[in-house]
């Protein structure tokens, strides 16, 4: 099942804060604009949607853009998911959104003009993303975190979505779906979430973190192989939490 290309959105309180707080860490802006609150990001592997008073749920939301939405919906109706709203289309686009068994939101949505409701900011829409490598040092591939409350329902229920198990451990799970990888973790707390980049030079990022005046919630620590362990941890303007982290024993797993 292709569910489109993905973003991760991030529901922010100052969108021209949090804009600042990104480009530091070498984020390159793609689409949207201050203006209407909405700006699209891009880093290596991980593409970012900041939206302030546009999101509802107004919290952290899995989009994704441009798939086949009434083909998408008719198969996952024959699977027996149940939407939390939608589908709908009219003249404006089509969308649908689901709950995952936690109660993360995923939106699936098809526009044929971006920003149509923006006057000033239309644009006929993109049938695949616009792409950036952003700048500075190398984070790594980027995999969104989510706690679960029960691991094998929630396989379950993304299998149902097209995503395939890429690797399984007891409290752990790791999948993908066209350019989306996350990994679902039991026993977090019910609102934690991670954006986690993997693989990168934990060390220089941490320095040029530091460099440009930005507070690290934990610095990277070293095991006894010289890998960063736990790695370095930072918090944007928001409270979501950014991991860095690099483990020599996964290197040989690293997506294409």
């Amino acid at each position: 099942m292709n569910l489109g290309y993905f973003e991760i959105s991030l529901n922010v309180r100052d969108i021209e804060r949090s804009l600042a707080f990104y480009t530091a860490l070498g984020f390159e802006p793609l689409d949207g604009d201050v203006e209407i609150k909405n700006v699209s990001l891009q880093k290596g592997h991980c593409r970012l949607g900041l939206y302030q008073g546009h999101l509802d749920p107004a919290e952290t939301q899995l989009i994704f853009w441009q798939g086949d939405v009434p083909g998408i919906a008719r198969e996952l109706e024959s699977l027996g998911v149940e939407f939390f709203r939608g589908p709908n289309e009219d003249e404006n686009g089509a969308a649908f959104m689901l709950k995952d068994p936690d109660g993360h939101p995923i939106f699936v949505i098809n526009l044929p003009v971006f920003f149509f409701n923006q006057p000033g900011h239309e644009r006929p829409a993109d049938a695949t993303p616009r792409t950036a490598k952003g700048g500075g040092p190398r984070f790594g591939y980027f995999i969104l975190s989510l706690a679960v409350a029960d691991l094998d329902r929630s396989v379950a229920f993304y299998g149902k979505l097209g995503f395939k198990q890429h690797s399984r451990e007891d409290i752990s799970a790791t999948l993908r779906n066209g350019d989306c990888t996350i990994s679902l973790y039991e026993g977090h707390p019910a609102d934690w979430m991670q954006l986690t980049f993997w693989q990168g030079d934990v060390y220089e990022i941490a320095r040029d973190l530091i460099a440009k005046g930005l507070v690290l919630e934990r610095g990277p620590t070293t095991n006894a192989d010289g890998a960063a362990g736990d790695g370095a941890i930072i918090r944007d303007p928001d409270g979501h939490q950014l991991h860095f982290i690099n483990v020599e024993r996964l290197r040989r797993s690293e997506p294409a």
